[in-house]
């Protein structure tokens, strides 16, 4: 995304309803081929974002408290937040994007 795009983002998250938030997810649940292609060429795995989402859809806390981190973060942290987030499910194996989920539900 570019840094207008982000920035749009960052303000469109911070006034979402609950609601609102899990028609995103809803949405993102739902991706087409094409869409999903697009993630990967941005290098995030389409398969762990509807996995994340899930666990988020399932968990109301866990979606607040996702909102609350990002609705405090400027454009630009949330840009460094997910490439961060991106190099390092890059260098992950199947196996261990799994355990991180296991490991965050665990968590929770």
């Amino acid at each position: 995304l570019t840094p207008e795009q982000m920035a749009e983002v960052n303000d469109k998250v911070k006034d979402m309803s609950a609601d609102e938030m899990g028609q995103m997810m809803e949405q993102m649940q739902n991706m087409g081929p094409e869409q999903e292609k697009r993630m990967r060429e941005m290098g995030v795995d389409p398969n762990m974002m509807k996995q994340s989402l899930k666990m988020m859809k399932d968990n109301p806390m866990m979606m607040k408290a996702a909102q609350a981190m990002m609705s405090r973060m400027s454009p630009e942290q949330m840009l460094q937040a997910s490439q961060n987030a991106q190099k390092q499910m890059a260098n992950m194996s199947e196996a261990d994007k799994q355990k991180a989920l296991d490991d965050l539900k665990k968590g929770l």
